[in-house]
């Protein structure tokens, strides 16, 4: 069986990644309850089927803001990619954390502690 993300799935993972990309830019909504946040989109996983994705998220906020803001915004985004994305399902969108950045960074101080 083959793992490989197909054509449209890929395809679907990179509009959705540019339009969260556009609405983190220009929705400053979010910056008046959330002023010093910052995001960055390091990867998107879509299901085979298209019906859900994964958005992975490096952001400077605690756990406990980045709820808030899921429960805030995700509709906000989910409707978006809804309206703009042209396909037979939109996909049920999740925001989720990205570790990879904090563990690569611990793994740098212990090899600087070398």
């Amino acid at each position: 069986m083959d793992n490989k993300p197909s054509f449209r799935t890929k395809k679907v993972e990179l509009s959705i990644k540019r339009l969260v990309s556009e609405y983190l830019v220009t929705q400053k909504d979010y910056l008046i309850k959330f002023p010093t946040v910052r995001f960055e989109i390091t990867e998107v996983k879509v299901s085979k089927d298209l019906r859900f994705a994964k958005i992975f998220l490096i952001h400077n906020i605690t756990e406990t803001e980045f709820k808030e803001f899921n429960k805030l915004y995700l509709r906000e985004i989910q409707n978006l990619i809804a309206r703009t994305l042209t396909s037979k399902y939109t996909p049920k969108i999740s925001l989720i954390f990205d570790q990879s950045f904090q563990e690569s960074l611990k793994v740098q101080s212990l090899l600087d502690k070398l």
